[in-house]
């Protein structure tokens, strides 16, 4: 049984993540949003500044120290060679070999052509043999009778042993035999340097990280604000034109944004209720008519034929044409009617779980008569057990428009074909695809669109009202309509044309 500080541990590791996850920082999108971006920007822009700053400061301290040591080496070579010139060689050595404290952070010494080392003072015998063999070793190699001063810098052991010192000195020729080096230690500096580096790599780093903590607080607040209008607008598209945005009264961009957007919805609600009741009234007032006259044209259209002997072919063409157009406008109305119900709601009414299968097998059992007695081949391809979220009647009506059109442009010999089926996202796929003329490529954009009629379309009945409906039904639907080529030309007929009502997952 897990103790209680085992538990207050798990309590505290969650709290962490959950703040972590408020914070927006483990979500896909967070590095995407523009505050962390421009946070990014400035750090970047702040490091590289710094480093420029620092790289700056650095050469001319290091220029500042080479030059600080070259100097003093060289005033105590001034002072050797002055008492050499004086009192002699035995003179210089006495004073290499009698330095004091004082100089320690030198290394002095004398030494002949041979190579044997004649004085050092005490700091140049505790660093061992290493410093005296490296000074003779160069100042032979590099001094000559033309050259009498080389520079030399060199380090007392092996860089990495943290008992190691970097040296800066001269070597000398005072004469043909004898010749002296001094050299400072200059490990103070390099001590100095990396210090510097150790702040402004720890400084630098606490930068990046509360730079990084406030953008994050920066990006919240951000993203906040702009939730807040997102929400409100995928509300406004979603059919609820009541929706506001909510104003802290802080008086910053997003107030002012969120005020300007208000009074935007506002006038569109007010218009949009205007063009709904004028709509609704228009429409009020001509179904009404349109419905009587259809029931007066029916009737006497019937007390016509009762009396064929009597009744002139023409008023029975007359009657019949005038009552199937009254039948095409009422069809246009509810059309209308149906689209504008969807387009207000933002979404289908009554959408419950139902069988796609189902669905498309009827719709296929009813069609396939139709496209029989037309002389097309018709088949289709269901893929089983498929279910969908939605309204069952408003789909019906949108696939029976698509294959309606299909069979109506499909010239004879040709066939339609019926598919459903998941898509490789998991989407329900509802796909007609004919042998018939096709739409061209610049045109299949506006066959959505209200009232549209291709030039090949304008002799066969309709009002372009077809495709308009099933886009409707598709948005409300959080789906979309596709139209693309067919199956491509073949025995003289084609491209043909594919449509698919496609529906999110479940």
């Amino acid at each position: 049984m897990p103790d209680a500080s085992s538990n207050n541990r798990k309590d505290l590791i969650d709290a962490v993540w959950r703040r972590v996850d408020a914070l927006a920082i483990l979500r896909p999108n967070f590095f995407r949003q523009t505050p962390f971006r421009l946070t990014m920007v400035f750090l970047c822009v702040y490091v590289f500044v710094a480093a420029l700053v620092f790289g700056y400061i650095y050469l001319a301290t290091s220029t500042e120290s080479r030059a600080w040591g070259n100097v003093s080496v060289d005033a105590r070579i001034k002072s050797l060679q002055d008492i050499d010139a004086r009192e002699g060689h035995a003179a210089v050595v006495a004073k290499i070999l009698g330095d004091d404290a004082v100089e320690w952070v030198f290394a002095k010494g004398a030494f002949d052509n041979s190579g044997q080392v004649l004085a050092q003072n005490g700091r140049a015998r505790m660093e061992g043999r290493n410093l005296p063999d490296t000074v003779i070793r160069e100042g032979l190699k590099q001094v000559s009778a033309d050259n009498p001063i080389a520079s030399i810098n060199f380090f007392s052991l092996s860089p990495s042993d943290p008992n190691c010192c970097r040296f800066q000195g001269r070597v000398v020729r005072l004469d043909d035999n004898f010749y002296l080096y001094v050299a400072m230690d200059m490990s103070w500096a390099d001590h100095g340097f990396q210090q510097e580096i150790k702040a402004v790599a720890g400084g630098g780093l606490l930068v990046v990280i509360l730079g990084l903590f406030a953008g994050t607080l920066i990006n919240q607040e951000v993203t906040r604000s702009v939730a807040r209008v997102t929400s409100v607008l995928t509300q406004v598209q979603e059919g609820d034109l009541k929706a506001r945005i909510s104003v802290r009264d802080s008086g910053d961009e997003f107030d002012a944004l969120s005020l300007r957007i208000n009074q935007t919805l506002d006038r569109m609600e007010k218009t949009m209720g205007n063009l709904k009741y004028a709509g609704d009234a228009i429409a009020h007032d001509l179904r009404s008519p349109l419905s009587r006259l259809r029931t007066k044209l029916e009737v006497s259209l019937f007390e016509v034929e009762k009396d064929t002997a009597e009744a002139p072919q023409v008023a029975r063409d007359a009657l019949a044409k005038a009552l199937e157009e009254t039948d095409q406008l009422l069809r246009t109305f509810q059309t209308v009617f149906s689209m504008s119900r969807l387009q207000a709601q933002g979404q289908a009414p009554d959408q419950v779980l139902f069988s796609a299968t189902e669905l498309a097998e009827d719709m296929a059992e009813l069609f396939e008569a139709v496209a029989s007695d037309k002389g097309l081949e018709f088949e289709s391809e269901i893929e089983k057990n498929v279910r969908a979220m939605g309204n069952r009647d408003f789909l019906a009506q949108a696939l029976a428009n698509l294959l309606d059109n299909a069979i109506k442009y499909t010239p004879v010999p040709g066939g339609v074909t019926l598919r459903m089926r998941h898509t490789s996202q998991r989407e329900i796929e509802f796909s007609i695809t004919d042998t018939g003329p096709g739409v061209p490529e610049k045109d299949r954009k506006r066959i959505s669109e209200r009232f549209v009629r291709l030039e090949n379309s304008r002799t066969l009945p309709g009002v372009g009202l077809g495709l308009s409906m099933v886009e409707a039904v598709a948005v409300a639907h959080k789906g979309r309509l596709t139209v693309a080529e067919g199956p491509g030309e073949f025995d003289g007929q084609g491209p043909g044309l594919r449509t698919a009502l496609v529906l999110p997952p479940v």
